[in-house]
């Protein structure tokens, strides 16, 4: 074999590595990516260990919907200045960001009332707040969900709280305020352990 045969043989295999990277690269950024729950925050719908299946590909094409369970990065100022980076420089960088698992309660143009142990939405366009049939949170902590207060949600804003409504339960909007849209990674698509199943939305009568 001539030593040009085997630079054609070297760059081929660069070439290959390298479009493989990129593959790999743009399905973990874009269209889907593994996440273990860790803690309580969700339960009982998603319990400590529970290995679900994210969805990045969907909020590219369409806005993150009221009900909908998500992955987010925590909004801290670490993570704020890290978001903020172009797609390169945060490919190369440490992310100092930590990944949380909520469900989205308010979306862009809503207002989110929490108040009486309960859960209120005034949609873009309606007159009332409407309280959240919450169906998911356990039966014996319904209208025992703590905090006193309202949010406006402008463009790209969303509120977001987690399922676990003990006190102490669950670290959310109710806390550290409103998420920005560029902190949301996916939606919740599969679970795959311990049990497989599909992730589902719940519907509200909330006039939108």
């Amino acid at each position: 074999m001539s030593k040009n045969d085997g630079a054609s043989i070297l760059l081929e295999i660069f070439k290959t590595v390298i479009i493989i990277a990129v593959i790999v690269v743009s399905i973990r950024n874009f269209v889907v990516q593994p996440f273990y729950v860790v803690g309580s925050s969700m339960e009982p719908s998603f319990q400590s260990n529970d290995y679900l299946i994210i969805d990045e590909f969907t909020y590219h094409i369409r806005q993150p919907r009221r009900g909908e369970v998500i992955v987010l990065k925590h909004p801290e100022p670490e993570c704020d200045a890290f978001l903020k980076q172009n797609f390169f420089a945060k490919l190369f960088a440490k992310e100092p960001c930590r990944n949380y698992i909520k469900r989205i309660i308010g979306v862009p143009g809503d207002a989110v009332k929490v108040e009486g142990g309960n859960v209120y939405v005034k949609s873009k366009g309606t007159g009332d707040f409407i309280m959240l049939n919450e169906n998911y949170i356990d039966s014996q902590l319904k209208g025992q969900t703590l905090g006193n207060q309202v949010r406006e949600l402008q463009d790209d804003e969303f509120y977001v709280i987690g399922d676990n409504r003990e006190p102490g339960g669950s670290s959310d909007s109710r806390e550290w305020g409103i998420l920005k849209r560029d902190h949301i990674v996916g939606k919740t698509w599969l679970r795959l352990l311990p049990k497989y199943s599909r992730i589902t939305t719940p519907e509200y009568n909330t006039g939108n």
